[in-house]
């Protein structure tokens, strides 16, 4: 398990990368580049994108992760992700 003190607008966040949280950061990793290749497709895999965040965040982040914080929340979390695999 990773754990991690983050700050985002002034608001510190603890993350743990686990498993299951690393599983959810792969999934909209592989997301965000599906919709990114395929524009056709984005309003599918929009929702599904939304889900995996709230899921991430949720099982990820404490405390609960304010919505102004959200996407810098997200973009640690998926670089501490990028530096797991890379070990």
């Amino acid at each position: 398990m990773i754990k991690e003190k983050i700050k985002v607008n002034s608001r510190s966040y603890n993350i743990s990368l686990n498993e299951q949280t690393q599983m959810y950061a792969m999934k909209l990793r592989r997301l965000y580049q599906q919709s990114y290749s395929d524009m056709d497709s984005f309003d599918e895999v929009s929702s599904e994108i939304s889900s995996t965040i709230n899921n991430l965040l949720k099982h990820a982040a404490s405390p609960e992760v304010r919505e102004d914080d959200m996407d810098g929340v997200i973009q640690q979390i998926l670089k501490m992700y990028e530096k797991s695999v890379k070990k």
